[in-house]
C-alpha cells in the first residue's frame, strides 16, 4: 500500500458509480478516517473505491492511500464487477449483467480448474484391470460458490440470474426495466429464443407464470404464433389468477387449523366478518352455493 495524490487518479473506469450520495460515507470517513485504501492500476486507473475517492474529494484531501494491482486486462476488470457487487446497490439487471461478465472473465482466465483422478475397477479380480480416469472439473460451480460467499445469494439464485441476463432478449430486457416483467415471468419466457421471445413478449406480459408456463410449451413445440391464438387473453386474467392464489393460500391455513381441531366458528369475529363478505356481500350469487365451512 502506498499514498497517491488524488489528482493523479483517473476515475474513467466504465464500472464506477460516480455521482451518488456519499454523505453517510463522508461521515465515516470523518470520524474513522478512511478503513479500506482505493484500488487502482498501474496507471492509475480506479478499478475500485469511486465513492471513498468522491468522499474524500468532498471533504478536502488532496492524497489517499492506495493499493495498486499489477494484473491483465481481465483481471482489472474482473476487480471492478467484484467491486461492484459486493458494495453497490445495483438494480437487477444490473447484477445479472455483472455476473455474466463476471463469469466469462473467469472461465476465461481458469478454463479448468483442476482434475481429479478416480480410479474404476474394470474387473474384481486383478490390479492390471484398473483404469485411471481423469475428471475435468470446469470453473462454473466454483465461480458460483465464490461469488454466494461474497453476495449472499445462493449458487442457485447467481445461475439463474445469469441465465437470464445470457437468453433474454432485448425486449425482454427492456420490459424487466421498465418493471413489466417479474424474475418469475422472465424465467419462463427466457426458455424460447430470442427470436420467439420478440415475437411473443407484447402478447405474454400480460400473463400470470402458469399462464407463461403454458405457453412457452406451446410455443416450443408448435411455434409462437399458434401458442398466442391457443391461449385466451382474459383482460381480468391476472386478477383472476391473484384471487385463486389467495383463495387457495386461505384453504392451506383453514385446513391446517381443521388439523388442530381449529373450526371456523373459533376464528375471531374479524376473520369471520371478512369470510361472511367475500362469500356472501361481495358474491350474492354465491350465497345458496358457499359456506363458511367450506372453508375448512
Amino acid at each position: 500500500m502506498e499514498m497517491r495524490k488524488l489528482s493523479e487518479l483517473k476515475a474513467t473506469n466504465p464500472y464506477l458509480r460516480l455521482g451518488t450520495d456519499v454523505s453517510e460515507l463522508e461521515k465515516s470517513i470523518q470520524t474513522l478516517g478512511l478503513i479500506a485504501p482505493l484500488v487502482i492500476s498501474k496507471d492509475n486507473l480506479i478499478l475500485a473505491g469511486a465513492r471513498r475517492y468522491q468522499a474524500l474529494l468532498n471533504l478536502g484531501y488532496t492524497e489517499a492511500p492506495v493499493m495498486v494491482v499489477d494484473k491483465g486486462e481481465l483481471e482489472k476488470e474482473l476487480v471492478s464487477i467484484d467491486e461492484n457487487l459486493v458494495r453497490k446497490d445495483l438494480s437487477k439487471i444490473e447484477i445479472e449483467a455483472h455476473l455474466r461478465r463476471a463469469k466469462e472473465i473467469y472461465q476465461n482466465l481458469n478454463p479448468i480448474e483442476e482434475i481429479e483422478e478416480e480410479t474404476v475397477e474394470q474387473t474384481e479380480s486383478s490390479d492390471e484391470d484398473k483404469e485411471e480416469v481423469k475428471t475435468e472439473v470446469l470453473p462454473a460451480q466454483k465461480f458460483l460458490n465464490m461469488v454466494a460467499e461474497k453476495t449472499g445469494l445462493s449458487p442457485r439464485q447467481i445461475h439463474q440470474a445469469i441465465l437470464r441476463d445470457e437468453k433474454a432478449s432485448p425486449a425482454v430486457k427492456e420490459a424487466r426495466k421498465k418493471g413489466k416483467l417479474s424474475l418469475s415471468q422472465t424465467n419462463e419466457i427466457v426458455k424460447l429464443s430470442p427470436e420467439e421471445q420478440e415475437e411473443a413478449i407484447e402478447f405474454v406480459k400480460e400473463l400470470p407464470v402458469r399462464e407463461i408456463k403454458k405457453f412457452v410449451k406451446t410455443a416450443q413445440k408448435e411455434g409462437v404464433t399458434t401458442a398466442i391464438t391457443k391461449t385466451p387473453k382474459d383482460p381480468n386474467h391476472r386478477e383472476f389468477s391473484e384471487i385463486e392464489q389467495n383463495l387457495k393460500k386461505v384453504l392451506k391455513k383453514m385446513k391446517q387449523l381443521e388439523l388442530e381441531g381449529v373450526l371456523a366458528k373459533d376464528l375471531p369475529e374479524s376473520i369471520q366478518v371478512l369470510l361472511q363478505e367475500l362469500t356472501m356481500a361481495r358474491m350474492p350469487e354465491l350465497n345458496n352455493e358457499v359456506e363458511i365451512n367450506s372453508f375448512q
